[in-house]
């Protein structure tokens, strides 16, 4: 059954909001007290105590090369075995999100810049870095948190510098380990070949070992050359750092807001504790019993005004 609001619902509300509107006038230098106090703390903290922090940005673009990323359509096994061999393999860009704040990374630039003797740590600079992809491109931005602008920018191009020579390092060292490995093949296709096969074999075996000749040259070319099928392209360098924290206009605003509730909590609760009777509402509400009758204040006002209240009755 749904209530409706009668006549006595709607005046009982209506007393309430009454109640409620003359609490919060009654103590309304409280309410403002606490609200200015509260703006003037965060004031305070915000201008004069919090360091500013500043934050500088580097944006990478990922290259990749359309024809590494066909499926391939080798002749038979052999081919496709040489051909992986010169080809980087394709990184996604949540990999390379993450590479970007690995220790080995945070190390590199630790170095670079001598920053272990002001306290740095591989976790601790980890901590101010954050590496994220844009959606739908190959963009990665690279940002740097740090109380020193200059400093900031510094860490931010060391890292997408260190972050492209440990990429070219990595694939440099895939292509020499294919290298490696053609060569060997090689060795035992010399060795079938030494072993005077049958003719046909013969023609195999030497299509096989122009095949592994080839493919070593093309890696000894991609490694000089391109770095296989991916590659890292700054496209726009730190050059300044912008102040993100403190806000001070926030912080004030929150500030405001904080001490604003706060006080008319704290009014509310003042008002809950007292248990105190000051008005016949209160002998009614309390004690549930009839007001009989009223005694007036001896003060100087109450006095002149049922004075003048009883002269005018005369």
């Amino acid at each position: 059954m749904t209530s409706q609001n009668t006549p006595d619902n709607i005046e009982e509300q209506d007393l309430d909001l009454r109640v409620i509107i003359q609490l919060l006038k009654k103590h309304r230098a409280l309410i403002a007290l606490i609200t200015l106090l509260s703006v003037l703390v965060s004031g305070i903290f915000s201008f004069f105590v919090l360091s500013p922090v500043y934050q500088a940005k580097t944006v990478l673009l990922v290259t990749q090369a359309a024809d590494k990323l066909q499926v391939s359509n080798q002749r038979n096994d052999m081919e496709d075995l040489v051909s992986s061999a010169y080809r980087m393999p394709v990184l996604t860009m949540n990999t390379y999100v993450g590479q970007v704040k690995s220790e080995a990374l945070m190390k590199r630039v630790i170095e670079k810049m001598g920053l272990e003797q002001y306290g740095y740590t591989p976790r601790g600079l980890a901590g101010q870095v954050n590496a994220t992809a844009a959606k739908d491109s190959y963009l990665l931005d690279i940002t740097v948190n740090n109380t020193d602008p200059r400093l900031a920018v510094d860490i931010a191009n060391t890292i997408s510098q260190e972050f492209m020579d440990s990429i070219t390092e990595r694939n440099q060292e895939v292509m020499d380990r294919s290298v490696e490995f053609l060569q060997e093949q090689m060795e035992l296709v010399k060795a079938e070949l030494a072993e005077n096969p049958p003719q046909s074999e013969r023609e195999r075996l030497q299509g096989m070992l122009t095949l592994l000749s080839e493919g070593i040259t093309k890696t000894q070319i991609a490694r000089s050359f391109d770095l296989g099928s991916t590659s890292l392209v700054v496209v726009s360098p730190a050059l300044r750092a912008a102040q993100i924290k403190p806000n001070k206009q926030m912080n004030m605003a929150i500030a405001f807001l904080l001490g604003l509730m706060g006080s008319v909590g704290l009014v509310f609760l003042l008002e809950f504790l007292d248990n105190t009777i000051k008005t016949p509402e209160d002998v009614a509400r309390h004690l549930e019993l009839p007001v009989m009758g009223i005694i007036p204040s001896a003060d100087s006002r109450a006095g002149a005004y049922y004075g003048s209240y009883y002269k005018n009755e005369v």
